[in-house]
């Protein structure tokens, strides 16, 4: 980069005194350096920002797979009863369970009334709020769970979600045929 610099020229026959600044001079080369900075730069931030979407993402699916696994651990045994903990991404404050086939009642009775308005159906868990989760894992069924037990005081029945942790607790006793979660 050349930095222009101030010429004087004194003209003796008009006796006159005349400067002149000359501009900033950046080559082609230098201009189109600096483009590809910044649009390298752009695409970086770009790709980083669709890392940490695929994390979300990648956390939920892990959340439903260890979760069926525990329900399946303790639904093989005879009698169970052990805290899950699983982690989940920040912004989602909770995990409910719903029996789409019972009425809705309780605290948290609004999500049910959005869940059939979206059409869901043939689901017994779901993360809240709908909107910050990756589409397709929104919702699932899990297999070998007791959802009257479950969904009996409030249907849906959701666990508050503390930073991204969560725990519950499923138990299996000698009569059941089915997990229950509380």
């Amino acid at each position: 980069m050349k930095r222009g610099t101030r010429v004087c020229i004194r003209n003796s026959i008009l006796n006159f005194h005349s400067c002149k600044r000359s501009q900033i001079q950046i080559s082609f080369g230098m201009i189109f350096s600096i483009i590809l900075i910044i649009a390298f730069i752009g695409v970086a931030f770009y790709a980083i920002n669709i890392f940490l979407d695929w994390k979300k993402c990648i956390e939920t699916g892990m959340f439903k797979e260890d979760l069926q696994e525990a329900v399946d651990r303790a639904w093989s045994r005879d009698s169970s009863s052990e805290i899950f903990s699983g982690n989940l991404q920040a912004s989602l404050e909770r995990v409910c369970f719903v029996d789409l086939s019972k009425d809705k009642e309780g605290e948290w009775a609004e999500y049910y009334d959005k869940l059939k308005k979206e059409g869901y159906i043939d689901i017994n868990i779901f993360f809240w709020p709908l909107s910050k989760v990756c589409e397709g894992q929104r919702s699932f069924s899990l297999k070998h769970l007791n959802m009257s037990y479950i969904t009996e005081n409030a249907n849906p029945h959701c666990a508050e979600s503390t930073n991204g942790k969560i725990e519950l607790r499923i138990e299996k006793g000698f009569d059941d045929v089915l997990v229950k979660i509380s």
